[in-house]
C-alpha cells in the first residue's frame, strides 16, 4: 500500500464534510476541509493529495481553483456540483479537473474513488 493521501473537502457544507471525511478516513487518507481558495492553496502543495471541490461553495470558482493548484493535483481531482448546474460542471471540465460528476455521483461514489487512490 503506497502513502496515503490527503483529501482535501473545498465546501462549507457541514453534512458533507462530515461524510467525505469519514469515506476519507475508512480508505485510510488523511483528511481536510477548507472554504477558501488561499487554504486548498497550502494544503495542496504537493502530488500526495486530492481535491474534492464543490462547486457550490462561495469561493469555489473552478477556473480559479485550477489556475491555482499544482497541474498534478488538478488531473487527480474530482469537481462536483447540483446536475442541474451544468454550466459550472462544464467550466470544471474545462478547467482540467480529473473527474467532474454530479453532487449525488461524488456521495455515491467518494468511498470507491478514496479506495482507487491507495
Amino acid at each position: 500500500m503506497s502513502e496515503p493521501l490527503l483529501i482535501v473537502l473545498f465546501s462549507s457544507d457541514l453534512m458533507l464534510i462530515s461524510s467525505v471525511g469519514g469515506a476519507a478516513t475508512a480508505a485510510g487518507h488523511r483528511f481536510c476541509s477548507v472554504s477558501r481558495l488561499p487554504d486548498a492553496v497550502q494544503r495542496l502543495a504537493d502530488d500526495r493529495s486530492m481535491l474534492c471541490l464543490d462547486l457550490s461553495a462561495s469561493d469555489g470558482d473552478p477556473q480559479a481553483v485550477a489556475s491555482a493548484i499544482p497541474a498534478e493535483v488538478l488531473l487527480g481531482s474530482v469537481a462536483f456540483g447540483p446536475h442541474v448546474h451544468t454550466a459550472k460542471l462544464d467550466q470544471a471540465k474545462q478547467a482540467g479537473f480529473g473527474k467532474v460528476m454530479s453532487r449525488g455521483q461524488f456521495v455515491s461514489k467518494m468511498a470507491d474513488l478514496f479506495k482507487d487512490r491507495l
